[in-house]
C-alpha cells in the first residue's frame, strides 16, 4: 500500500469501543445463546456487568450493530492510531473468547495502522479524568487526519465540546465481549 496523504480519500478512524463492537459475540450471533442462558448462569457469568450485557443483547436482536457499522465505513478507508490497536489487542486477549480473537486477528488485518499524531487543538486541551491523555491521542489523530472518528465514547465527545471544539464523530452503541466466560475450561487464544 502507498503512503498515504492526508484528505487523499475518504477516511474514518476507529476507536477502541468500535473495533470491540465488530468483534463483540453479541454482534456476531451470539444474542440467541445469551438469552435462551437461566439468568442465575447470567448473572453468575457477567458478575457486575450483568446489566450492561444484557442492555446490548436485545436491541442487537432488533437493531444488528454490524448493519449499522457496515454503513457508517463503507466505500471509505478505516485507520487506527498505534495506541488503539495496542489497546484494543489487550483487551481482546484478556477478556475475548477463542472466536473473538479470531475475529480481531481478521479485523486488525483489514485496517490501517497510523502513528499515534494528534492534533495540536486536541492536545491544547488540558488532561482532565473526562479528557484523558489516551483518549485525546485516539480522537486528535483522527482530527490529524481529519478523519470522523467511530466511536461510543459520547461521554469525551460532550467534556470536549464543553471547551467548544467541534469533533467528527461518528456514534455507535456499544458492544462488550462476551465469549471468555463460556467456560472456565476454555483457553484463550491471543492476538
Amino acid at each position: 500500500m502507498g503512503k498515504m496523504r492526508r484528505e487523499s480519500r475518504e477516511l474514518v478512524n476507529l476507536d477502541t469501543t468500535a473495533l470491540v463492537a465488530i468483534v463483540s459475540g453479541i454482534s456476531n450471533g451470539g444474542v440467541g445463546k445469551l438469552m435462551a442462558t437461566p439468568e442465575a448462569e447470567t448473572r453468575a457469568r457477567f458478575k457486575c456487568n450483568y446489566k450492561f450485557v444484557m442492555d446490548q443483547a436485545q436491541p442487537e436482536l432488533q437493531f444488528p450493530i454490524l448493519i449499522d457499522l457496515g454503513k457508517a465505513v463503507e466505500g471509505k478507508q478505516c485507520i487506527i492510531c498505534e495506541t488503539v490497536n495496542l489497546e484494543f489487542k489487550e483487551i481482546v486477549s484478556m477478556c475475548g473468547g477463542a472466536e473473538e480473537n479470531i475475529r480481531a486477528r481478521h479485523l486488525l488485518k483489514q485496517l490501517t495502522t497510523v502513528p499515534d499524531s494528534p492534533s495540536t487543538r486536541m492536545m491544547d486541551l488540558p488532561t482532565t479524568r473526562k479528557l484523558a491523555m489516551k483518549t485525546k491521542i485516539v480522537f486528535g489523530t483522527g482530527d490529524y487526519w481529519r478523519a470522523p472518528t467511530l466511536t461510543a465514547n459520547m461521554g469525551f465527545v460532550r467534556a470536549v465540546s464543553q471547551y467548544g471544539l467541534p469533533l467528527l464523530t461518528i456514534e455507535h452503541r456499544p458492544r462488550a465481549l462476551i465469549e471468555s466466560c463460556n467456560s472456565a475450561s476454555s483457553e484463550h487464544e491471543t492476538i
